[in-house]
C-alpha cells in the first residue's frame, strides 16, 4: 500500500485499472456483482481514490480493450466479469481430474484446486470446491511438478533422463529399485493413465517400450547426451501405446479378435476406438491391437465371460490359464 501512496498520480490512474479489474475477475460473477460504491471501497484498501465517474471511465475503458466487463443497471449500477477463459463445466472437469489422481498428494492437490477454481472467480470457486471429494493420497510425491518440468526439459531438448525408482514400503518408507541405482532413459512423452502419471521411454540395451510413474520417480535430470535414435521410435504413438497397454503394463503387442455383446457396446468403443467392428449374430466383434499382459486379462474378467477372446487361440488359452489360477487361489 505504501507504494501505491507514493506513485506519480499518472502511474497510479494506470495501476487501479489493473486492481480494478483484478477484484471484478476474483469478487464478481454473474449472480453477485459489485456496485459502484463497493468497487470504490475495494480501491481504497489498496490506497486507491476512486470516484464514481472514474469507475465509468475505467470500465468504459477494459469494455474497450476486450476485457467484458457487464452491467445490471439501476438506481447503483453493479458491475461482474462476463467473459472468462474457462467456464463452469471445464473448471469442474479439471478439478475432479485433479481431485482423482493417486499422484499428488493432498497438499499438492489443494493447492492446485485452490489455483484452478480462481478461474471462477471467488464466490463461485467456494461453491464448486465443497462439491469436490477431497484427495486422500497418503504418499503423492511432493516433487513430481519439478520432475515433470524436467521431463518436459529432456523431451524438448531431445536429451536423456535419469533417475531413481522407487515403492512404497509397508511404512510409508521409499524402498529404491537396483540398490539406489540410477535409471537413463530415452524419453518418449508423458501419458495419463489410471488416475496417475507415466513416462513413456526406452532403454538403449531394450528393445521394448517401458513406462514408469512419474510419482515414483525421484531425483531426476536432464542428461547431457542426446537421445538415442532408433527408427521404430522416430514416429512412435503414444496414443496407440495408452489404447494398447492396460495398466501401462508392457506386454506381447498382439491382434486380438473379440466378441461382446450389445450392452458393452459403448465400454468396448470407449476403451479401443471404432476399429474393425463388424455384427457375428446379436454380438459384435472388434480387432484391437493389444499388449497381452496380466493386466488385459483383469479387464476382460470384470465383464464376468461377456467378453471373449476369438482369436489368436495362443490368447484365448492363456486367459483360460489366467481364469484358473484365480479360481485354485481362492
Amino acid at each position: 500500500l505504501r507504494e501505491i501512496h507514493a506513485m506519480p498520480r499518472s502511474a497510479e490512474q494506470k495501476i487501479r485499472l489493473l486492481i480494478l479489474y483484478d477484484i471484478l475477475r476474483k469478487e464478481s460473477d454473474a449472480d453477485t456483482p459489485l456496485s459502484t460504491n463497493e468497487l470504490i471501497e475495494k480501491l481504497n484498501e489498496y490506497g486507491i481514490t476512486a470516484t464514481r465517474q472514474t469507475i465509468y471511465d475505467d470500465i468504459e475503458m477494459l469494455n474497450a480493450f476486450g476485457y467484458e466487463i457487464l452491467c445490471d443497471h439501476g438506481r447503483n449500477n453493479r458491475y461482474f466479469v462476463g467473459d472468462r477463459a474457462f467456464e463452469l463445466p471445464e473448471v469442474q472437469i479439471l478439478l475432479h481430474a485433479v481431485g482423482a489422481s493417486k499422484s499428488l498428494s493432498a497438499k499438492k492437490s489443494a493447492v492446485l484446486t485452490d489455483k484452478i477454481a480462481e478461474l471462477l472467480g471467488n464466490v463461485q470457486a467456494d461453491k464448486v470446491k465443497d462439491l469436490l471429494t477431497e484427495n486422500e493420497c497418503e504418499y503423492g510425491n511432493e516433487a513430481i511438478y519439478y520432475s515433470i518440468d524436467t521431463i518436459t526439459t529432456a523431451l524438448i531438448e531431445k536429451h536423456k533422463l535419469s533417475f531413481l525408482y522407487f515403492d512404497i514400503g509397508s511404512k510409508g518408507e521409499r524402498i529404491y529399485r537396483k540398490g539406489k541405482e540410477r535409471y537413463e532413459v530415452n524419453p518418449l512423452g508423458m501419458v495419463y493413465s489410471g488416475e496417475c502419471f507415466y513416462l513413456v521411454c526406452f532403454h538403449d540395451k531394450y528393445g521394448n517400450p517401458a513406462s514408469y510413474r512419474i510419482d515414483k520417480m525421484d531425483d531426476v535430470r536432464v542428461e547431457e547426451e542426446p537421445i538415442t535414435k532408433k527408427k521404430e521410435y522416430e514416429n512412435f504413438d503414444l496414443k496407440a501405446y495408452k489404447r494398447e497397454t492396460f495398466g501401462m503394463y508392457y506386454g506381447e503387442k498382439t491382434d486380438v479378435t473379440l466378441s461382446f455383446p450389445k450392452e458393452l457396446f459403448d465400454i468396448v468403443v470407449e476403451r479401443f476406438g471404432d476399429i474393425s467392428i463388424s455384427s457375428r449374430g446379436t454380438d459384435y466383434l472388434i480387432k484391437p491391437t493389444v499388449r497381452v499382459s496380466k493386466t488385459f486379462f483383469a479387464w476382460l474378467t470384470t465383464f464376468e465371460g461377456k467378453i471373449k477372446i476369438i482369436a489368436p487361440k495362443k490368447v484365448a488359452e492363456q486367459y483360460k490359464d489366467f481364469v484358473l489360477q484365480l479360481y485354485n487361489n481362492l
